[in-house]
C-alpha cells in the first residue's frame, strides 16, 4: 500500500515537472516570436544606442553580430541550446553577459520578496484572526477598512510616503539604497500591502468557517485553551489554503518587484527587466522572462508538494 502511494506520488511529481517544462517553454518561444516581430527593429535599437552611423552596412554588419541575418525558428534553436547552459547572449547595452549582470540583481530581488512574504504572512494572519475573533466589531471593521485601502492605494504612492515619513521626516531608515537589513524593510512593507488584505480576508474566512466545526467544539469540551485551538486546529488546517494562495500569487509578487525597485532605485531583477524594455535589450529581456516564469512555476510546484504533505487529502485528489 505504501509502495503504491509512493509510486503515484513520483509519477504525480514527474508529470508536474515535464509540465512545468513545456510552460517554459511556450513561454519562451512566445517571448522570443513577439520580439523578434515587434516593429521595433533590434538592430536600429543597437545602432541608435551605440550612436552609430545607420548606413546599409553597418547594419548588416550589426545583423550578422546580433544573428538577426537567420530565420527566426533558427535563431530560437540557438538561443534555446545556448540558454539551457545558462548562456543567455551578451546585453546589446552594457555588453556585457546577460547571465553575469542577473546573477547580480537576483539576490536583491530575492531578498526583497523573502521579506515581503514574511510580512504579509505575519500580519494578514494577526489581522485575519482579530477580524475574525471580533467579528462585526470595532476591531473588525477598522481592518476591514485598512486592508481596503491596502488594495486601493497604488504601491508606488504608498512606497513615496513610506520614504518621507520614516526616512526623511524621521530619519529612521536610510533614504538610498545600501543593501543593508534595514534598507530592505520599507519596500519589502510596501510591495507586501496590497497582498496582506487577500490573506487577510482569507484567514478570517477559513476561521469563521472552522470555528463550529466539531473538532474545534470538540477541543473546546475538552478544556483547551482558545490560543491552542486556534494555532493548532484551526490555523493548522487552514494553512493549506494559505500556502496554495501563496504558490498563485508568487507570480504577481515577482511582478510588483518591478515598481517597487524602481520607487526605492534598487538595482534588482524587475528593474532590470524595466530597463531593458525601455532599451529594446532583447537578450536581457528574454532572460529576465525565462527566470521569472521559472520562478513562478518552480514555486507553485513546491507549494503543491507542502501541501500535499500537510494535507493528505489534497495529496489523494492530486494522485487521481
Amino acid at each position: 500500500m505504501e509502495n503504491t502511494k509512493q509510486l503515484k506520488i513520483t509519477k504525480f511529481l514527474i508529470k508536474r515537472i515535464v509540465l512545468l517544462i513545456l510552460v517554459l517553454l511556450a513561454i519562451t518561444m512566445l517571448c522570443f516570436t513577439v520580439l523578434n516581430l515587434s516593429p521595433i527593429d533590434a538592430t536600429d535599437a543597437y545602432i541608435h544606442k551605440h550612436m552609430m552611423p545607420p548606413t546599409e552596412e553597418t547594419v548588416q554588419k550589426i545583423q550578422m553580430k546580433l544573428g538577426l541575418d537567420k530565420s527566426l525558428g533558427v535563431r530560437y534553436l540557438l538561443w534555446l541550446k545556448n540558454a539551457l547552459t545558462l548562456n543567455f547572449g551578451e546585453s546589446f547595452v552594457s555588453g556585457k553577459p546577460v547571465i553575469d549582470e542577473i546573477t547580480i540583481c537576483c539576490p536583491r530581488t530575492f531578498k526583497l520578496v523573502l521579506g515581503a512574504v514574511l510580512i504579509m504572512l505575519f500580519l494578514s494572519v494577526l489581522l485575519g484572526i482579530l477580524s475574525a475573533l471580533k467579528k462585526d466589531k470595532i476591531v473588525d471593521q477598522v481592518v476591514r477598512v485598512i486592508t481596503l485601502m491596502g488594495m486601493s492605494i497604488p504601491s508606488y504612492w504608498i512606497g513615496f510616503m513610506l520614504i518621507y515619513l520614516f526616512s526623511i521626516k524621521l530619519e529612521i531608515l536610510p533614504f538610498i539604497f545600501n543593501d543593508s537589513f534595514s534598507s530592505y524593510i520599507l519596500p519589502s512593507f510596501t510591495l507586501a500591502i496590497p497582498f496582506i488584505a487577500t490573506y487577510t480576508r482569507m484567514v478570517r474566512t477559513n476561521i469563521l468557517e472552522r470555528v463550529e466545526e466539531d473538532f474545534v467544539v470538540y477541543a473546546r469540551a475538552r478544556g483547551i485553551s482558545t490560543s491552542k485551538i486556534m494555532l493548532k486546529h484551526i490555523l493548522k488546517s487552514s494553512s493549506v489554503s494559505l500556502i496554495s494562495l501563496l504558490g498563485q500569487n508568487i507570480g504577481n509578487i515577482l511582478a510588483g518587484t518591478a515598481v517597487i525597485e524602481t520607487v526605492f532605485s534598487i538595482k534588482g531583477l524587475g528593474r532590470y527587466g524595466i530597463d531593458a524594455i525601455f532599451t529594446r535589450d532583447n537578450p536581457a529581456i528574454n532572460a529576465y522572462v525565462v527566470i521569472i516564469a521559472f520562478c513562478f512555476v518552480f514555486v507553485n510546484l513546491i507549494s503543491d508538494v507542502v501541501a500535499m504533505k500537510l494535507d493528505k487529502r489534497v495529496g489523494e485528489n492530486s494522485l487521481l
